[in-house]
């Protein structure tokens, strides 16, 4: 029998598998190309690495508080403050804490109030001529309870009132400041690098009325 004769069943075989191996390659590309497509992620993850839509990444932190409690956010403070920090902030220092991005969240959990609480804040505007003054939008669990304009390096006491329907039912509080002057460190820096205010202290007290 010709070696031809022999070898050919094998030779076809050989190029088989190749073909079977081709297209298992070939399919997994095709896997890995649709999850970096469509990355089976969470929505925090997505708005941050994906989609960048937001410069504060979520993490499930919400700290202890007790009312009336002023938590210092400079460097005497530090431990405590961290605990209530959950994104866009640096670390305390001996001036206060300062914002990083275009927002900054605080999570703490409160007892349940029926006429809602004050909050009082005390912060300074990070200023660099041109730009004199910051904005800032302070939100509790989505919903919109105050707006300010911070000007000068000294920090300057804010408070507001945080109406029952922000409270709702929720057993923890989520305060968003948005930043809409925030100064980058460098014309090419990143938006995850954006300076716009000092945190020095935070307090919160049961509202009252008369």
């Amino acid at each position: 029998m010709p070696w031809s004769d022999i070898a050919a069943p094998y030779q076809r075989a050989t190029s088989l598998g190749g073909y079977a191996l081709a297209a298992v390659l070939a399919g997994s590309e095709i896997v890995i190309l649709a999850l970096a497509l469509n990355p089976n992620v969470n929505a925090d993850y997505r708005a941050y690495y994906i989609d960048r839509t937001t410069t504060c990444l979520n993490r499930d932190a919400t700290g202890s508080y007790t009312l009336g409690e002023t938590v210092s956010f400079r460097s005497d403070g530090a431990k405590r403050a961290a605990s209530i920090k959950v994104c866009g902030w640096s670390g305390s220092a001996g001036d206060g804490t300062h914002s990083l991005g275009e927002t900054s969240r605080l999570r703490v959990r409160t007892p349940l109030l029926r006429n809602g609480l004050t909050a009082t804040l005390q912060m300074a505007a990070v200023i660099r001529p041109p730009r004199i003054t910051q904005r800032v939008v302070i939100s509790v669990n989505g919903v919109r309870v105050h707006a300010v304009t911070l000007s000068g390096k000294e920090p300057r006491t804010v408070s507001f009132v945080i109406p029952p329907a922000a409270l709702g039912e929720a057993k923890a509080l989520d305060i968003a400041f948005d930043y809409l002057d925030g100064i980058p460190p460098t014309p090419a820096a990143s938006n995850i690098y954006k300076r716009s205010i000092k945190l020095v202290s935070f307090r919160l007290d049961a509202f009252e009325t008369d």
